[in-house]
């Protein structure tokens, strides 16, 4: 018998056969792994990036709590979102890891949303952001404002060499 390269159920050639189910389903398959390596991706570079604040006490009477039970000053940063200056602070000066590092070290960091917490913010006069004070709980020691991000590391630094014993 020979071989006229007809299929024997549809009677077409190899070429004219319709695509199979399995490239279909190995098309989509491909697609659904895809759009999960793009899921996967985006999560992991949302929860990397974090929330550049999330070292920072947010509630000013919480952490001035706690820089009396640690003795230590308070570095209390008034900021506003969206605000050109802000923005330097945490791009310039608390993204750098030596700089962070010594905020915690020496400091109990307190992060005051003028928009969120307007009350404290009027208490410290607040009307340029960001502003920066240095408050030492335990002995009602005042230092600043400091005004913008500018020789921020500096100021910091300063009060803690001034006041070890």
């Amino acid at each position: 018998m020979a071989n006229n390269n007809n299929d024997a159920l549809t009677g077409r050639t190899p070429k004219e056969a319709k695509p199979s189910g399995g490239k279909k389903q190995s098309r989509m398959l491909w697609i659904v792994i895809l759009a999960f390596m793009i899921f996967i991706a985006s999560v992991f570079l949302t929860e990397n990036k974090g929330d550049q604040t999330d070292w920072w006490n947010k509630d000013y009477y919480a952490g001035i709590e706690l820089a009396k039970q640690k003795h230590k000053p308070a570095l209390i940063c008034f900021f506003k979102r969206g605000t050109r200056f802000s923005s330097d602070m945490w791009q310039g000066v608390y993204n750098k890891p030596v700089v962070r590092k010594y905020v915690q070290a020496n400091f109990v960091p307190i992060l005051i949303d003028v928009d969120k917490q307007p009350e404290i913010a009027k208490r410290y006069n607040i009307t340029y952001y960001p502003t920066h004070y240095i408050e030492n709980p335990n002995t009602n020691q005042t230092e600043g404002p400091h005004l913008g991000a500018g020789g921020l590391f500096e100021f910091i630094k300063k009060y803690r060499d001034r006041t070890k014993p």
